[in-house]
């Protein structure tokens, strides 16, 4: 699990050093949302509530010459849960349902959370916000580029991620290509291809 895990931490653990400062999204209201903002942008489909998608992870580290990769399966319900199942490099499920990880090895047996993996929960809040429905990160300005493009800036310079960009499919509601750039100049790319909805949503990780 050690290679997988590195994947996961070099993530969470930039979020984990943002601290207790706000990293949840909010959604403006409809009659505020500008021209060109995420709100505006789902309000051009219907509403979703969950979604799941094959993704594939590239990870560019200043300390590490080789590219880190990464490809599973990531699932998102509505309001903060996010399943990540890992394929490759090793077998392994992170699951954020609130406030609670699980951890499961390749067997799917609960492991006890690292700690390095403190940050993860905040990592899928965020991400959540994102995928199902113009919520984006506290205190970042938006920058589009056409309707389907935006970047993300944040107004806070403590913040982890210099800089966010989203692509959307030109006719859904989901976002296919996800950049984080840090502020030490790491970066990581996310592809994403949806996939069909399941008829019934995954059990609630046990407590």
């Amino acid at each position: 699990m050690r290679t997988a895990r590195a994947l996961v931490v070099l993530v969470a653990g930039a979020l984990a050093a943002r601290g207790g400062a706000p990293w949840c999204g909010h959604l403006a209201g409809a009659a505020e949302a500008p021209p060109h903002s995420l709100a505006a942008r789902a309000q051009r489909f219907p509403p979703v509530t969950s979604s799941r998608a094959i993704f594939e992870q590239e990870r560019e580290v200043s300390l590490v010459d080789e590219v880190l990769r990464a490809s599973g399966t990531i699932e998102f319900r509505a309001p903060d849960h996010m399943r990540l199942a890992l394929t490759t490099p090793e077998a392994m499920t992170i699951a954020v349902d609130g406030d609670t990880l699980t951890v499961l090895d390749a067997q799917g047996t609960a492991v006890a959370v690292p700690p390095e993996f403190s940050g993860f929960t905040r990592f899928g809040h965020v991400l959540t916000d994102l995928m199902l429905g113009g919520r984006g990160p506290e205190q970042f300005r938006e920058e589009w580029h056409g309707p389907d493009a935006v970047t993300l800036w944040p107004d806070d310079a403590a913040a982890p991620f210099s800089e966010i960009a989203l692509r959307f499919a030109s006719d859904g509601p989901f976002a296919t290509d996800v950049v984080l750039r840090e502020r030490g100049g790491d970066r990581t790319t996310i592809h994403l291809r949806p996939l069909p909805a399941t008829a019934s949503p995954p059990a609630r990780p046990a407590s």
